[in-house]
């Protein structure tokens, strides 16, 4: 079994490169999640994320979210090679952490395959 990590070559960190996904990318929406896509050249797939301190006030709402998108994409990264990924909350309605991965699951294959 591999070992799977969220390493930082992994992780969109440069304010161009959230630019370049924006005004180029894919866009799907959820229940509880908007995701960006872009088809890249590069085999491993990277994840950026924009949660909004409009949507959820409180710091913990916000690390939850994160949380919960990271978790996701370290899990299934093998199946998003060659794409690139921001995540973004769409309100901050409670619900359960497995409806919230299930939601966020189906858009990243639904972006991927389209």
């Amino acid at each position: 079994m591999s070992l799977l990590r969220l390493t930082r070559n992994l992780r969109i960190l440069k304010p161009f490169d959230y630019k370049a996904i924006f005004n180029h990318g894919r866009m799907t929406k959820g229940r509880y999640w908007q995701v960006i896509a872009r088809k890249v050249d590069a085999p491993t797939p990277r994840l950026g994320l924009a949660i909004a301190k409009k949507v959820h006030k409180l710091a913990v709402d916000r690390n939850r979210a994160k949380r919960i998108v990271r978790e996701t994409f370290r899990t299934h990264q093998n199946d998003f090679n060659h794409w690139e990924f921001v995540v973004m909350t769409k309100h901050s309605k409670p619900a359960k952490n497995s409806i919230m991965i299930d939601d966020l699951l189906h858009l990243f294959k639904k972006i991927t395959t389209h």
